[in-house]
């Protein structure tokens, strides 16, 4: 078969099995993906970790990769002018630890998502939010207060019960446009 054939029939038989009542299916199916896991983690371990992190959004409403985040991030936009990230992972999740904040809440947000967040609103709304504490332009506000302020913003945004799955809906293209 060439590669059109075999994702083609890969699909049929995955529909064939997603569909099905059978317990036998699922767990011929489970047992046959779990051999051909194992060895991708011998022969291809960067394919097999990206194979886990697809699997890692099973436990979070909202999930990231790293790489995802830092892709996303890499294209913000500030408001000041800037381009990508205004906060390192690191420098973030210690401000975040500092002022007694979640890096991450089960089951609505892993690490990665609430960077990127805490990124993106800064980016569309750090003028506004520098206003709010009373301040007339970004560079006026303390770190701490920026930081905490975009962090309380994020999780608002990560827990919210009517936008279950904000990342997915807010950037889903992002997510999906770089799959192969």
């Amino acid at each position: 078969m060439n590669k059109q054939e075999i994702n083609d029939r890969y699909d049929y038989l995955y529909e064939r099995m997603k569909s099905s009542k059978n317990p036998h299916n699922m767990k011929l199916y489970g047992a046959t993906t779990t051999a051909i896991f194992r060895r991708m983690v011998e022969k291809h371990p960067d394919i097999a970790e990206q194979w886990v992190e697809g699997f890692e959004a099973i436990l979070w409403d909202n999930y990231l990769s790293q790489s995802q985040a830092q892709g996303i991030a890499s294209k913000l936009v500030n408001q000041d002018g800037r381009q990508g990230p205004k906060w390192s992972e690191d420098v973030f999740f210690h401000a975040v630890e500092k002022l007694g904040g979640k890096i991450e809440q089960e089951p609505y947000y892993n690490k990665h998502a609430l960077w990127l967040v805490a990124n993106a609103m800064y980016s569309n709304h750090a003028q506004s939010s520098a206003e709010d504490m009373g301040f007339s332009t970004i560079s006026e506000v303390p770190p701490d207060k920026m930081a905490l302020s975009m962090y309380k913003k994020a999780v608002e945004s990560l827990t919210d019960i009517d936008r279950p799955n904000y990342i997915e809906r807010y950037y889903w293209r992002e997510l999906h446009e770089n799959l192969e």
